[in-house]
């Protein structure tokens, strides 16, 4: 059986911040969230994976990769729209939905307030 006849569950959402913030700041509180979320809940414990300054890419746990359990975060910003997508995958065993949708929104709203702050 190969890996394409499962789908990883996968939540998306776009966060606008200020723009021009850059983009450093942007993966500081993503780590900062990352960091507080895993403290307190073994999905969210990935480390960061990929990180591109250069093209405002951050991931954690290997995204691409399909046969990984946990939450695993790419988050992609872009300082000239003030935008930062972000994409939550969560499988569990036999691909199972970890709770993706709720994962994002906890996710959102440190990074959120972080970035909005000073």
């Amino acid at each position: 059986m190969s890996n394409s006849a499962h789908a990883v569950p996968e939540a998306a959402a776009t966060l606008q911040v200020p723009a021009q913030t850059p983009t450093p700041k942007i993966f500081a509180c993503a780590r900062q969230r990352l960091a507080q979320l895993g403290q307190d809940e073994a999905l969210w414990d990935h480390p960061v994976t990929r990180e591109d300054l250069q093209h405002g890419v951050l991931e954690t746990g290997d995204f691409p990769e399909d046969n990984i359990s946990g939450f695993r975060l790419h988050l992609e910003h872009d300082p000239a729209k003030g935008a930062v997508a972000l994409r939550l995958r969560g499988a569990g065993a036999y691909f199972v939905d970890q709770g993706v949708e709720a994962g994002l929104k906890e996710f959102e709203s440190g990074f959120a307030a972080c970035v909005a702050s000073p």
